[in-house]
Protein backbone atom coordinates (compact mmCIF):
# COMPACT_ATOMS: atom_id res chain seq x y z
CA UNK A 1 0.00 0.00 0.00
CA UNK A 2 1.50 3.33 -1.08
CA UNK A 3 1.81 6.44 1.05
CA UNK A 4 -1.11 8.19 -0.64
CA UNK A 5 -3.49 5.33 0.20
CA UNK A 6 -2.27 5.24 3.80
CA UNK A 7 -2.70 9.01 4.01
CA UNK A 8 -6.29 8.71 2.78
CA UNK A 9 -6.97 6.04 5.41
CA UNK A 10 -5.54 8.38 8.05
CA UNK A 11 -7.90 11.19 6.98
CA UNK A 12 -10.91 8.83 6.90
CA UNK A 13 -10.15 7.54 10.40
CA UNK A 14 -9.78 11.10 11.70
CA UNK A 15 -13.17 11.93 10.20
CA UNK A 16 -14.69 8.85 11.87
CA UNK A 17 -13.20 9.91 15.23
CA UNK A 18 -14.79 13.34 14.90
CA UNK A 19 -18.12 11.79 13.90
CA UNK A 20 -18.04 9.51 16.96
CA UNK A 21 -17.55 12.55 19.20
CA UNK A 22 -20.73 14.15 17.83
CA UNK A 23 -22.63 10.87 18.22
CA UNK A 24 -21.45 10.65 21.83
CA UNK A 25 -22.82 14.12 22.52
CA UNK A 26 -26.22 13.07 21.15
CA UNK A 27 -26.24 9.81 23.12
CA UNK A 28 -25.27 11.68 26.28
CA UNK A 29 -28.30 13.94 25.85
CA UNK A 30 -30.54 10.90 25.31
CA UNK A 31 -29.15 9.15 28.39
CA UNK A 32 -29.49 12.15 30.67
CA UNK A 33 -33.00 12.94 29.43
CA UNK A 34 -34.08 9.36 30.15
CA UNK A 35 -32.52 9.51 33.62
CA UNK A 36 -34.52 12.66 34.39
CA UNK A 37 -37.74 10.75 33.72
CA UNK A 38 -37.28 7.93 36.23
CA UNK A 39 -34.76 8.85 38.92
CA UNK A 40 -37.27 10.40 41.37
CA UNK A 41 -39.83 7.58 41.05
CA UNK A 42 -37.07 5.00 41.43
CA UNK A 43 -35.77 6.56 44.65
CA UNK A 44 -32.49 8.10 43.46
CA UNK A 45 -30.96 11.53 43.87
CA UNK A 46 -30.23 13.67 40.83
CA UNK A 47 -26.53 13.55 41.73
CA UNK A 48 -26.49 9.77 41.18
CA UNK A 49 -25.94 10.40 37.48
CA UNK A 50 -22.61 12.16 38.10
CA UNK A 51 -21.24 10.82 41.39
CA UNK A 52 -19.56 7.73 39.86
CA UNK A 53 -20.81 5.46 42.65
CA UNK A 54 -23.11 2.50 43.23
CA UNK A 55 -26.40 4.09 44.32
CA UNK A 56 -29.13 2.10 46.04
CA UNK A 57 -32.74 3.17 45.83
CA UNK A 58 -34.23 4.58 49.01
CA UNK A 59 -37.44 2.71 48.14
CA UNK A 60 -35.98 -0.71 47.37
CA UNK A 61 -32.45 -1.93 48.17
CA UNK A 62 -32.62 -4.36 45.25
CA UNK A 63 -32.83 -1.48 42.78
CA UNK A 64 -29.46 0.16 42.11
CA UNK A 65 -28.14 2.77 39.72
CA UNK A 66 -24.54 3.21 38.67
CA UNK A 67 -22.65 5.09 36.03
CA UNK A 68 -19.10 5.85 34.98
CA UNK A 69 -17.02 8.93 35.70
CA UNK A 70 -19.16 11.37 33.74
CA UNK A 71 -17.23 14.55 34.55
CA UNK A 72 -13.99 13.12 33.17
CA UNK A 73 -15.86 11.85 30.11
CA UNK A 74 -17.26 15.34 29.49
CA UNK A 75 -13.75 16.81 29.66
CA UNK A 76 -12.53 14.27 27.11
CA UNK A 77 -15.44 15.06 24.78
CA UNK A 78 -14.94 18.83 24.98
CA UNK A 79 -11.17 18.70 24.46
CA UNK A 80 -11.54 16.31 21.54
CA UNK A 81 -14.23 18.47 19.96
CA UNK A 82 -12.08 21.61 20.33
CA UNK A 83 -9.09 19.94 18.69
CA UNK A 84 -11.33 18.51 15.97
CA UNK A 85 -12.42 22.03 15.09
CA UNK A 86 -8.79 23.13 14.83
CA UNK A 87 -7.96 20.06 12.73
CA UNK A 88 -10.85 20.68 10.33
CA UNK A 89 -9.99 24.37 9.92
CA UNK A 90 -6.38 23.51 9.14
CA UNK A 91 -7.40 20.70 6.80
CA UNK A 92 -9.77 22.97 4.85
CA UNK A 93 -7.08 25.64 4.42
CA UNK A 94 -4.03 23.55 3.58
CA UNK A 95 -2.92 20.12 4.65
CA UNK A 96 0.27 18.34 3.71
CA UNK A 97 0.69 16.30 6.88
CA UNK A 98 0.92 14.40 8.97
CA UNK A 99 3.18 16.52 11.12
CA UNK A 100 4.80 15.73 14.44
CA UNK A 101 1.81 17.40 16.08
CA UNK A 102 -0.47 14.73 14.62
CA UNK A 103 1.58 11.99 16.26
CA UNK A 104 1.61 13.57 19.71
CA UNK A 105 -2.02 14.76 19.59
CA UNK A 106 -3.36 11.38 18.48
CA UNK A 107 -1.31 9.63 21.16
CA UNK A 108 -2.66 12.10 23.74
CA UNK A 109 -6.28 11.47 22.76
CA UNK A 110 -5.69 7.72 22.61
CA UNK A 111 -4.61 7.90 26.26
CA UNK A 112 -7.59 10.07 27.21
CA UNK A 113 -10.22 7.88 25.52
CA UNK A 114 -8.82 4.59 26.79
CA UNK A 115 -8.55 5.99 30.32
CA UNK A 116 -12.12 7.28 30.05
CA UNK A 117 -13.21 3.84 28.83
CA UNK A 118 -11.76 2.20 31.93
CA UNK A 119 -13.36 4.86 34.18
CA UNK A 120 -16.75 4.29 32.55
CA UNK A 121 -16.78 0.55 33.24
CA UNK A 122 -15.41 0.65 36.77
CA UNK A 123 -18.74 -0.61 38.29
CA UNK A 124 -18.05 -3.91 36.52
CA UNK A 125 -14.97 -4.28 38.74
CA UNK A 126 -17.39 -4.37 41.68
CA UNK A 127 -19.54 -7.05 40.10
CA UNK A 128 -22.13 -4.85 38.37
CA UNK A 129 -22.60 -5.60 34.71
CA UNK A 130 -23.91 -3.57 31.79
CA UNK A 131 -26.87 -5.58 30.57
CA UNK A 132 -30.16 -3.94 29.69
CA UNK A 133 -32.35 -7.04 29.93
CA UNK A 134 -34.83 -7.49 32.81
CA UNK A 135 -33.76 -4.37 34.67
CA UNK A 136 -35.38 -4.06 38.11
CA UNK A 137 -37.92 -1.22 38.08
CA UNK A 138 -40.13 0.01 40.90
CA UNK A 139 -43.72 0.11 39.73
CA UNK A 140 -45.36 -0.98 36.50
CA UNK A 141 -45.49 2.33 34.68
CA UNK A 142 -44.60 1.66 31.04
CA UNK A 143 -43.06 5.10 30.61
CA UNK A 144 -40.68 4.47 33.51
CA UNK A 145 -39.75 1.02 32.21
CA UNK A 146 -39.05 2.41 28.74
CA UNK A 147 -37.00 5.29 30.16
CA UNK A 148 -34.85 2.91 32.24
CA UNK A 149 -34.22 0.70 29.21
CA UNK A 150 -33.47 3.70 26.99
CA UNK A 151 -31.03 5.14 29.53
CA UNK A 152 -29.24 1.81 29.82
CA UNK A 153 -28.93 1.29 26.05
CA UNK A 154 -27.59 4.81 25.51
CA UNK A 155 -25.08 4.21 28.30
CA UNK A 156 -23.84 0.95 26.75
CA UNK A 157 -23.53 2.57 23.32
CA UNK A 158 -21.55 5.47 24.82
CA UNK A 159 -19.13 3.10 26.52
CA UNK A 160 -18.72 1.04 23.33
CA UNK A 161 -18.09 4.10 21.16
CA UNK A 162 -15.61 5.41 23.71
CA UNK A 163 -13.53 2.25 23.45
CA UNK A 164 -13.81 2.27 19.65
CA UNK A 165 -12.55 5.85 19.53
CA UNK A 166 -9.66 4.98 21.83
CA UNK A 167 -8.49 2.23 19.48
CA UNK A 168 -9.08 4.45 16.45
CA UNK A 169 -6.76 7.04 17.99
CA UNK A 170 -4.23 4.26 18.53
CA UNK A 171 -4.47 3.41 14.81
CA UNK A 172 -4.13 7.05 13.70
CA UNK A 173 -1.14 7.48 16.02
CA UNK A 174 0.66 4.55 14.39
CA UNK A 175 -0.33 5.67 10.88
CA UNK A 176 0.82 9.25 11.54
CA UNK A 177 4.16 7.92 12.81
CA UNK A 178 4.56 5.74 9.72
CA UNK A 179 3.69 8.59 7.32
CA UNK A 180 6.00 10.98 9.15
CA UNK A 181 8.96 8.63 8.76
CA UNK A 182 8.19 8.03 5.09
CA UNK A 183 7.84 11.76 4.55
CA UNK A 184 11.24 12.39 6.10
CA UNK A 185 12.85 9.79 3.86
CA UNK A 186 11.01 11.03 0.77
CA UNK A 187 12.54 14.49 1.05
CA UNK A 188 16.01 12.97 1.52
CA UNK A 189 17.21 15.26 4.23
CA UNK A 190 15.24 18.34 3.26
CA UNK A 191 14.84 20.67 6.22
CA UNK A 192 11.47 22.18 6.93
CA UNK A 193 10.65 24.89 9.42
CA UNK A 194 7.10 24.43 10.69
CA UNK A 195 4.87 26.66 12.79
CA UNK A 196 1.51 25.43 14.08
CA UNK A 197 1.73 22.41 11.79
CA UNK A 198 2.38 24.38 8.61
CA UNK A 199 5.59 24.73 6.58
CA UNK A 200 6.79 28.32 6.66
CA UNK A 201 10.28 27.76 5.23
CA UNK A 202 12.16 24.88 3.68
CA UNK A 203 15.67 24.29 2.47
CA UNK A 204 17.94 21.44 1.52
CA UNK A 205 21.59 20.83 2.44
CA UNK A 206 24.10 21.26 -0.34
CA UNK A 207 24.26 18.20 -2.58
CA UNK A 208 27.38 16.21 -3.39
CA UNK A 209 29.89 18.49 -4.99
CA UNK A 210 32.73 17.54 -7.35
CA UNK A 211 35.60 19.97 -7.90
CA UNK A 212 38.49 19.46 -10.33
CA UNK A 213 41.89 20.62 -9.11
CA UNK A 214 45.36 20.36 -10.54
CA UNK A 215 46.84 18.46 -7.63
CA UNK A 216 47.84 14.76 -7.61
CA UNK A 217 45.57 13.85 -4.74
CA UNK A 218 41.90 13.25 -3.95
CA UNK A 219 40.25 14.63 -0.86
CA UNK A 220 36.85 13.52 0.49
CA UNK A 221 35.08 15.76 2.95
CA UNK A 222 32.02 14.50 4.83
CA UNK A 223 29.58 16.82 6.51
CA UNK A 224 27.38 15.13 9.11
CA UNK A 225 24.20 16.70 10.45
CA UNK A 226 23.15 13.93 12.81
CA UNK A 227 23.81 10.27 13.49
CA UNK A 228 20.41 9.33 12.15
CA UNK A 229 21.02 11.18 8.91
CA UNK A 230 24.48 9.70 8.62
CA UNK A 231 22.93 6.23 8.45
CA UNK A 232 20.75 7.30 5.54
CA UNK A 233 23.72 8.81 3.74
CA UNK A 234 25.41 12.11 4.46
CA UNK A 235 26.21 14.76 1.86
CA UNK A 236 29.68 14.16 0.41
CA UNK A 237 32.03 16.74 -0.98
CA UNK A 238 34.64 15.26 -3.31
CA UNK A 239 37.67 16.97 -4.73
CA UNK A 240 39.14 15.07 -7.64
CA UNK A 241 42.55 15.55 -9.19
CA UNK A 242 43.15 16.27 -12.80
CA UNK A 243 46.18 16.93 -14.97
CA UNK A 244 45.84 19.72 -17.46
CA UNK A 245 47.44 18.90 -20.77
CA UNK A 246 50.57 20.89 -21.46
Amino acid sequence: MNSQSVSNIFKILRAVEILIVFICFILEIVEYAAFQIFYIDQGFNGSAYFNADINKSIKDDNVVYYNGTKIFFYIVLIITLADSGFYLSRFCRFYMGPYKRDISINAFFMTLWLTSGIANIYPSFKGYGYTCDNLPVIGEDTNLTDAVARECKAKVMLISLGWINGFLFLATTLIALKLWKERQERYEGERRVEALGEVVYKYKPRPNTIVQVDEPEQVMIYKTYSKKEMKRGTPTYIIKTSQNPI
